[in-house]
């Protein structure tokens, strides 16, 4: 008997710990390549405030965006598009809007040049149709009629980050990146983007609706987003 209470007594102990476990309070998070810096120090100092485990997903705005569309369970999204935020507003996806950073568009490469036309060999940029660095870009060249001429010299990647990393191998002669992750590669040159040239590069994020974890990072996010001006963004 008093072995049959001990073994009642061990398993209900097992099961509160295991209870524990599974309901260790966590926040899923999908956020846009060029913010991994900051982000991931955001989240770092939330578990060490809060406790609460912050799960990163990093890619593409436009992926991250067709993610969420197709039911992913993100609490919260912060995007390098306010287009791709007011959209998942407008699908009653997500139930805030806010417009937190801006940044600068850039080409980066060995070769110093003193306007777009100067580009000389391989471009590699983000797929205009999921990245925004890549349809700024787009957008920029179209505008200075060289879009059309760089057809076949384009390498187009998933993400900021990866147009950041062929030009950082030297597996193309430049990359259209924001100034952001240019200034992480110190050898190489960089050339400005006039603003005038492509659409104003706003981040902007918002919470799943109903998300009570959502709600709580982005409070938290929002309260300290001035450490992304350590890597170089401009807070709104």
């Amino acid at each position: 008997m008093i072995k049959k209470i001990l073994f009642i007594l061990i398993m209900i102990s097992l099961m509160s710990c295991n209870r524990g476990k599974e309901e260790k309070e966590t926040v899923t998070i999908s956020v846009a390549a060029s913010l991994t810096d900051g982000i991931e120090k955001i989240a770092k100092n939330y578990t060490r405030d809060t406790g609460i485990e912050v799960r990163i997903n990093l890619g593409a705005s436009g992926s991250l965006r067709r993610q969420m569309e197709e039911g992913a369970p993100v609490d919260f999204i912060f995007l390098a598009s306010k287009n791709h935020i007011d959209h998942l507003v407008k699908e009653k996806i997500i139930d805030e809007n806010k417009h937190l950073l801006e940044n600068t568009l850039v080409v980066v490469g060995d070769n110093k040049i003193d306007n777009l036309k100067g580009m000389d060999g391989l471009l590699a940029m983000g797929d205009p149709d999921f990245v925004p660095a890549g349809r700024y870009g787009r957008e920029a060249l179209v505008s200075s009629g060289l879009w059309d001429n760089l057809q076949g010299k384009i390498l187009f990647t998933k993400d900021v980050r990866s147009a950041l990393f062929y030009v950082k191998i030297g597996e193309v002669d430049y990359s259209i990146v924001y100034r952001t992750d240019a200034i992480l590669l110190k050898d190489k040159e960089i050339y400005y983007i006039d603003d005038d040239l492509h659409s104003q590069i706003i981040y902007a994020s918002g919470v799943k609706i109903g998300s009570v974890p959502g709600k709580k990072f982005s409070n938290y996010l929002i309260k300290n987003i001035e450490i992304f001006e350590k890597y170089g963004f401009k807070v709104k």
